[in-house]
Formats: C-alpha cells, sequence, structure tokens
C-alpha cells in the first residue's frame, strides 16, 4: 500500500483542472420600474461551459464564445410572472456590464402586465446543486433563493411565500451545501471512522462544529475576509494530514516518507504557489506528527485538529453567503438559518455512517476499512491539494 500511495502522490505532481466544492451558483437582481423591470443576472462563465450549444461553439470556434448565444438562454429561463402570463422581455434593452474575471453581468428590461407576483429559474437545472440567488427590490426588498428543487417563488413584499424565501430557505441551503460538499464529508468520514465509542464521535464533531461555527459567523459578518483559495487548499490538506494520521503513518516503518512528501507538497505549495500560509501548514504537519510519535494516545488530540480545521471549514461554508451581499439586516437570519441547515446535514451523515461502522467493528474489520478510507483520504486530499493550488 506504501509503495503505490507514494506511486500514487508522483502521478498526482502533474497538475489537472477539476471543481473546488463550491456551490454552482447564480445571481439576479430585478429593479421595478413603470410598466415591468430591470433585471441584473449575473453568472460564471464556467457554469455556462456546461450548456451543449455553448461547450460547441467554444470547441468550434476555439476561443471566447459569442454572448449572443448566452442572452436567450438566461431571458428564457429566468423569468418574472405576473398574475396573466410571463412578464416579455425586450431583447433590444440587453447590456453587457462589467464584471470581475470569469463571470458574466449582463441587464435585460422586461414588461409586465400587471404586478409581480412570480420569479422563477430554470438556469442550469441539469446541475442539481446549482442555487440562484435573488433580490426584488420593490416596494419592500426580498430575497429569494432557488434550485432545481424548488425552482419558483411567489412574492408577497412583506416577504417571499411559502417555502422558498426567509430563514427556511437558508436553513435548506444549509443542508444542501453540506450534502453536496464532498470535502467536507470526506473530513467527517476520516473524523469517526477511528472512534471507538459514541461518545468520541461527539467529541469530534462538537469540536468540528464549533469551529466552523465560528468562522462562519466572523466572515460572514465580515470581521475576517477569507482568501478563497488558500481556504479551499488548505481544506484539501486537512483532509492529506488527518488520513496521514488515521493510518499511523509517524509510526509504521516507512511512514515518515509518505509524511515527508506531504511536508514536500506543502513546501511546494508555498514556494511556487504563491500561497506563503502554507509554510505555517507545513511547520504545523511536522510538528503534530513529531508530537503523535512521542504520546501513546494520540486520540486525545484528534478533537484539537477537528476544532483547528473546523475554522478552515467554516470559511469554506461561508463563501455562499459572502457572495450574496445581502443587507446586513437579513445576514443575521440566513447566517442562523444556513449554520442550523449545516449542523442537520451533518448531523445526518453522522447517524447514517455511525451504525456502518458499528457493524464493520463487529465483524472485526473496522481495521481494514480505517486502512481503507485512509488511503482514498490521502489520494483524495492530494490530487484536491495539488489541482487548487496549480491546477
Amino acid at each position: 500500500m506504501l509503495a503505490l500511495l507514494l506511486a500514487l502522490l508522483a502521478q498526482l505532481l502533474v497538475p489537472a483542472p477539476a471543481a473546488a466544492h463550491q456551490k454552482s451558483v447564480s445571481y439576479s437582481k430585478w429593479t421595478f420600474v413603470e410598466g415591468g423591470a430591470i433585471a441584473e443576472v449575473r453568472v460564471r462563465w464556467l457554469e455556462l461551459t456546461a450548456l451543449p450549444a455553448i461547450a460547441e461553439a467554444v470547441d468550434r470556434e476555439g476561443g471566447p464564445f459569442d454572448l449572443s448565444l448566452v442572452l436567450p438562454y438566461l431571458e428564457e429561463r429566468l423569468s418574472l410572472h405576473t398574475e396573466t402570463g410571463a412578464c416579455e422581455v425586450n431583447p433590444a434593452s440587453a447590456v453587457r456590464l462589467p464584471a470581475e474575471q470569469g463571470w458574466l453581468r449582463v441587464e435585460w428590461r422586461v414588461h409586465c402586465d400587471g404586478a409581480p407576483t412570480r420569479l422563477q429559474s430554470q438556469l442550469f437545472s441539469s446541475l442539481t446543486n446549482h442555487v440562484h440567488f435573488a433580490t426584488i427590490l420593490g416596494p419592500e426588498p426580498v430575497d429569494v433563493v432557488l434550485s432545481p428543487t424548488s425552482p419558483s417563488a411567489s412574492l408577497s413584499f412583506g416577504g417571499p411565500e411559502g417555502s422558498s424565501g426567509g430563514i427556511g430557505s437558508y436553513l435548506r441551503l444549509g443542508v444542501e451545501h453540506i450534502l453536496s460538499g464532498w470535502d467536507h464529508l470526506a473530513f467527517l468520514l476520516l473524523l469517526i471512522v477511528v472512534a471507538a465509542r459514541l461518545r468520541e464521535v461527539a467529541v469530534l464533531v462538537t469540536g468540528f462544529t464549533v469551529g466552523h461555527s465560528v468562522t462562519l459567523a466572523a466572515a460572514a459578518l465580515g470581521a475576517v475576509v477569507p482568501h478563497v483559495r488558500a481556504v479551499e487548499a488548505t481544506i484539501a490538506a486537512s483532509i492529506l494530514i488527518v488520513s496521514l494520521e488515521n493510518a499511523n503513518m509517524e509510526r509504521i516503518r516507512g511512514g515518515i516518507l509518505v509524511v515527508a512528501g506531504a511536508l514536500c507538497i506543502f513546501a511546494a505549495s508555498a514556494l511556487f504557489g504563491g500561497l506563503p500560509a502554507f509554510w505555517g501548514i507545513l511547520l504545523f504537519t511536522a510538528s503534530y506528527f513529531a508530537l503523535l510519535r512521542t504520546t501513546s494516545d494520540g486520540g486525545r488530540l484528534r478533537w484539537v485538529i477537528a476544532c483547528l480545521f473546523g475554522f478552515v471549514h467554516g470559511l469554506g461554508f461561508s463563501g455562499v453567503l459572502l457572495e450574496q451581499e445581502l443587507p446586513r439586516a437579513d445576514l443575521v437570519q440566513a447566517l442562523f438559518g444556513f449554520n442550523v441547515g449545516v449542523e442537520l446535514g451533518q448531523l445526518l451523515v453522522v447517524a447514517l455512517i455511525w451504525p456502518v461502522l458499528c457493524l464493520l467493528r463487529r465483524r472485526h474489520v473496522d481495521t481494514a476499512a480505517v486502512d481503507l478510507t485512509s488511503f482514498a483520504g490521502a489520494a483524495l486530499g492530494t490530487f484536491a491539494l495539488i489541482v487548487r493550488v496549480f491546477g
């Protein structure tokens, strides 16, 4: 297994493109004017390339695709409705607006026969994890969250009706985010797979929860400004570090070489990847594994690791709320709902995994399960780390 892992680490030194754990998101702002509304829409170019017609155009032309291919899709799939039907788009009103790198920002006008009562999004419906955030600037500002499972929201200007708005929408968003965040789930699994008792699981999950709740709130409220690329890379590093600890790499013969390989990747991330923070990750990892070699009960340190890396994962969670640019009045409600949703999703995962681990332990194959998840986690963490730093 050691030889295979070393070979895999060598192969992964060649970077390849891959997506981070972040959700597929898009945004719109609807400003009511006489006779209709002005729509301002923001989407990632990366999501647009998932559309067959646009992907074919890119391949055929070998360059940036024509905006005229994008506008009909956006105007058709994102619509404002009245009691009598959909508001009519004025194609001549479409304008491309300045946007940050990697994003498209466009504006168009719609004509409505009556007061708008519903907003509908069918954007990127083939992507099950896509979320659309919309702000309706009517008599009172209204924020709604739409997704393939909840594609429309009825508008009442004391707030959206039903489950598409308010705290319930952010609770659902938190559950969906943790369940679709493979790197968070991988880290959580690696934390609890070595736990012998339910009490240990409770301590580990509590440490992780405390950590990510603190930084999620701090980032969402503007107390800290996370460096997205560094956060994503550190989340991948957390998976690698816990995997190596689970496999007792600091104790087995030749294991120290694997740890040294991980340290070299961290050093390369700092030197050539433009992430100076990884000097701190390197120093922490070296010190942590040296400490593990001197103690007979490394389990006592697990809750510390869970809490420390929970801080980093919380910064990763915060990206969903930060990108919405919510007003401060709505932020506390959104933060509470989102965090509760994350915790509910996390508890659901633990509730499903723990009985399986108990069954494996009764059949005396739990050691094999730890070895398998450690190997898979080390490979996954290494791949994600290299892609997020050098991809």
